[in-house]
């Protein structure tokens, strides 16, 4: 091994909230799809009609691990356009003349409130509810929010820069009894960083749309999944145009390899969930431990049995947290000051609605390969710097 493949080993990643590594055993099927098996699903000859076997059967995988049918399984570019086909395609498909109103938390990801100020520009009105100290949503608030023209409720399950995880059932029983014998309103559900330690049952969960994203769950780069609730199908547009694949709701040749490999990773993360969520929620206890021990003064943003227990955000008072980060990157260890989805502004609007202190604030997000010896060692390295300072 050379000395540079050597310093790249070495190197600690714990940044699995912004994007987890692809599992060896999901590029092994990805790349049967991307070389022998590369036919287009949408053609009629031998090749095509067995891309397409593999198209229908990887749906059916999806809808397995969501509990839902294969109909309301819709494949996406990634997340953000999941998140803004379940806004946009609702709502500009809602009859003209009405305004409809969104009810949204005030810490959602980035492509949820940038999809509704959007929206908003076109005439929508526009909640935004707040969250209490650990990032739980103002159930009272949410529910005072709604109004007879409210179209669509979305809170994200867990929190991707805190971790927090919401009531989602109980937002949903909100919304259901505001819904009554009507249509609207409808709950949709970023769960992209939820799937690793949350069932997410779609029908136990009471959602309508539900949006998963491959990439931070070891499957592909470039690859989401929006669930559409079958009786909302017929009330959602299409924002991309063209062949009228993903049954007319987002145009565009499927990216068969990735979509095998993203089925893969929900299957691998079904049959792990358990064992490895105990595993990491240790790591996590030991590494919030350990940084108690090193400071007194070093808080968690996000109560500890809210939060997932993926993703650990702390604030270490005194510092100036990129230059931490950057002193981290040069010791070999990645880690984050916010989410990676964030415009280069100077304060996350997450940390803020929280109350925490955005310039203090480290992300450390755990995963697959996180070990305990990493740990150890990030640990050594926090003390070093912080007694250096």
């Amino acid at each position: 091994m050379s000395n540079k493949q050597q310093k790249v080993k070495q190197r600690i990643y714990l940044d699995y909230a912004s994007l987890t590594p692809v599992d060896p055993r999901v590029l092994k099927v990805m790349n049967e799809f991307s070389a022998p098996k590369y036919a287009n699903p949408s053609s009629w000859y031998k090749e095509g009609v067995a891309a397409k076997e593999a198209l229908l059967q990887a749906r059916n995988e999806v809808a397995s691990f969501l509990h839902a049918h294969a109909d309301e399984i819709f494949f996406t570019s990634g997340g953000t356009e999941a998140n803004n086909i379940a806004i946009q395609g609702l709502l500009d498909n809602v009859e003209k003349g009405h305004k409809p109103h969104i009810i949204i938390s005030e810490i959602e990801h980035s492509s949820i409130k940038e999809a509704v100020m959007e929206m908003e520009k076109r005439g929508c009105e526009v909640t935004q509810v707040g969250v209490d100290e650990n990032g739980l949503v103002d159930e009272d608030a949410l529910k005072k929010s709604m109004k007879k023209n409210t179209v669509l409720v979305s809170v994200m399950m867990v929190n991707n820069e805190i971790g927090t995880l919401e009531n989602i059932r109980d937002i949903a029983k909100l919304v259901r009894h505001a819904r009554g014998q009507n249509v609207f309103p409808v709950l949709h559900t970023d769960a992209a960083q939820a799937g690793l330690f949350c069932d997410l049952n779609v029908e136990k969960l009471g959602v309508d749309l539900l949006t998963l994203d491959a990439g931070k769950m070891y499957g592909p780069r470039g690859t989401g999944v929006l669930f559409v609730k079958r009786r909302l199908r017929a009330l959602m547009k299409s924002i991309v145009f063209g062949g009228g694949h993903e049954n007319g709701l987002r145009s565009g040749t499927e990216n068969l390899a990735s979509i095998v490999g993203f089925a893969k990773a929900l299957d691998l993360v079904g049959v792990e969930r358990e064992k490895e969520t105990k595993r990491i929620s240790e790591l996590k206890k030991m590494f919030a431990e350990g940084l108690m021990k090193i400071r007194s003064d070093i808080y968690t943003n996000g109560e500890a049995d809210f939060t997932s227990p993926y993703i650990l955000n702390i604030s270490i008072p005194g510092i100036d947290n990129e230059f931490f980060v950057m002193q981290l990157d040069a010791a070999g260890i990645a880690c984050s000051t916010k989410s990676s989805c964030l415009r280069d502004e100077d304060e996350s609007y997450v940390l803020k609605a929280i109350g925490a202190d955005s310039n203090t604030s480290v992300r450390f997000s755990f995963g697959r390969w996180t070990k305990k010896e990493d740990v150890v060692k990030v640990l050594g390295v926090i003390r070093k710097l912080l007694t250096k300072s």
